[in-house]
Order: C-alpha cells, then structure tokens, then sequence
C-alpha cells in the first residue's frame, strides 16, 4: 500500500435493484397466474415462465455475490492507476496514458449526464473505459481525471 493512494470502490447497487424486480415481478406473476376455489389455494409455481425467472434470479445473484467476492476497485496512487480485485491487480502508470478523453454523454434512457474516460495506452489495442457511474464518489474521481489530464498535456 502506497502513500497518498484513493480507493474508489465498484458500487454494486445495480445488481440488488436488479434481483428485487426480478423477486418482485416473479412473485406478482406467482400470485397472478395463482388459483383459489371453494377451499384451497394453489399458487402457479409449475408455469415455464416462473421457471425462466427463477434463472434470471439465480443468474443475477451468482452476478451479485460474485462481484461481492472479487471486491473490485480502482486505487489512484501519485504515479500510477491500479485495478485491484481481491485476487491481482492491475497497473497503468501514468508515464504510459498517451491520452485522456473526458466525455460527458446525455442518455435518453438514464434522463441525466454520465460521464466516461477513455485511457490510451501504447500497449493496448484498445482504449481502457471507464464509466464513473460504477464507482462510488464518481464527482470526486471524475475531477481526479480531470486532474491527471491537465497534467499529462504539461
């Protein structure tokens, strides 16, 4: 662990905004397609499509509890960028970024601006993208782009 280095961890709100519309929309659908008689109840447990929910609900908790066990985060040291997970990690020095683009997109679907960065490095094919909506402080590490890319053009 370096001096001077920024944690920016990886939100994982999506993927539990996710699971509960999922559980929501599987239980309504249970109850819908549900029968009640004279003195019995009996839910729709046996239609295929509860059983193609109950997959997008196991897909999207293997998602979520796989990206709780990683624990990915980007750490931001005076000299370099580091994706760390819990099992490696990977570094970028900024001697290396030939390039930084800041761009601020307007989505029709989200209603608002998010804001991306694209890194170029020599000795990669393509660009490294970052989308500061998946990191928490995203302000903070939008500026703190802004920043290293004032100082890449000194």
């Amino acid at each position: 662990m370096e001096q001077n280095e920024v944690v920016y961890r990886r939100k994982k709100d999506f993927y539990y905004i996710i699971l509960l519309m999922y559980v929501l929309f599987a239980i309504v659908y249970i109850l819908l397609t549900g029968t009640i008689t004279d003195q019995t109840v009996e839910f729709g447990f046996r239609d295929p499509v509860v059983y193609i929910i109950a997959i997008f609900i196991l897909l999207t908790l293997g998602a979520l509890i796989g990206t709780i066990i990683r624990d990915p985060r980007l750490v931001i040291t005076p000299t370099r960028l580091i994706f760390r997970n819990r099992f490696g990690e990977r570094s970028v020095y900024f001697a290396h970024i030939t390039k930084i683009v800041l761009k601020r997109e307007r989505s029709p679907f989200l209603r608002g601006t998010f804001a991306v960065v694209k890194l170029r490095v020599p000795n990669r094919l393509r660009w490294i993208r970052l989308r500061m909506a998946n990191y928490e402080r995203e302000k903070e590490l939008f500026a703190e782009f802004r920043r290293l890319k004032q100082e890449l053009h000194k």
